[in-house]
């Protein structure tokens, strides 16, 4: 019987960390969806990608995060991004 009143009390506290953790996630809405589809979208076309845009996806934990940090590199060390140094 110990046994069985330990094991409810392991699934009750599982069950409160599994719920505050799915309530935790922030969900785009509104004007923030919006911003969040458009920064997916310049990642999908390779358009210039912002810092604002890196954020963007971060905190809103997409799946093209990793990617848009390898586009922004790979834009930085081209010189063709806005945020690039002029060249002289």
């Amino acid at each position: 019987m110990p046994y069985l009143v330990g094991l409810a009390i392991v699934v009750a506290i599982a069950l409160a960390f599994w719920f505050y953790g799915r309530r935790n996630v922030r969900r785009a809405r509104g004007s923030d969806l919006t911003e969040l589809r458009r920064a997916e979208n310049k990642v999908k076309v390779s358009d210039p990608i912002m810092r604002r845009d890196i954020d963007i996806l971060e905190r809103y934990g997409s799946d093209l995060l990793q990617d848009a940090i390898e586009l922004r590199r790979a834009q930085l060390l081209r010189g063709g991004h806005p945020d690039s140094p002029p060249a002289e």
